[in-house]
């Protein structure tokens, strides 16, 4: 399936696979992408491979915000995205949260709150590192949320990647 002319989807599980959550499945999509996982430019695009976290109503909407995010400049650090009971969570590289300083994880914050508040449907947003404690993005315990989000990463190597490597 393809949800937006920018994504080329790697995978895509269309409905409830297995008994985490409350209908958990994922996409994988690919992206070109200017920038590093840090927002910093590239001297020669590359590509950006994430995944979308759906629930049992698999809510489409959740692409608007991606779009918007990609178009902003904002994707790269990105590695899990979903929507779960009205709430949009956004999981970043936790070499990201790591480096980054306070103020500057604080502006990329509001900024994809801006994002989630400019859509049809607003969205109260959680930005978290991929492998924090502080996210919804699954319905189950954070020991289980973590192996399923660990076992996409190791199938799919996640995250930016120069053109050499895909």
């Amino acid at each position: 399936m393809s949800y937006c002319p920018f994504f080329h989807t790697l995978y895509d599980e269309t409905r409830p696979v297995g008994n985490l959550g409350r209908g958990t499945h994922y996409s994988v999509l690919r992206v070109p992408t200017w920038h590093d996982e840090f927002l910093t430019p590239l001297q020669r695009g590359a590509f950006l491979d994430f995944a979308i976290i759906w629930d049992e109503d698999h809510d489409e909407r959740v692409i608007d915000a991606i779009q918007i995010l990609y178009l902003g400049g904002l994707l790269a650090p990105v590695r899990y995205i979903g929507e779960r009971k009205g709430s949009l969570s956004v999981l970043l590289d936790p070499k990201v949260v790591q480096i980054w300083n306070r103020a500057a994880l604080e502006q990329y914050r509001d900024k994809v709150n801006d994002v989630a508040q400019s859509l049809e449907d607003p969205w109260p947003v959680i930005v978290e590192r991929a492998n924090g404690d502080q996210h919804s993005i699954v319905d189950s315990s954070l020991e289980n949320v973590a192996t399923y989000l660990k076992n996409i990463d190791i199938l799919w190597q996640l995250g930016v990647k120069p053109k050499n490597q895909i």
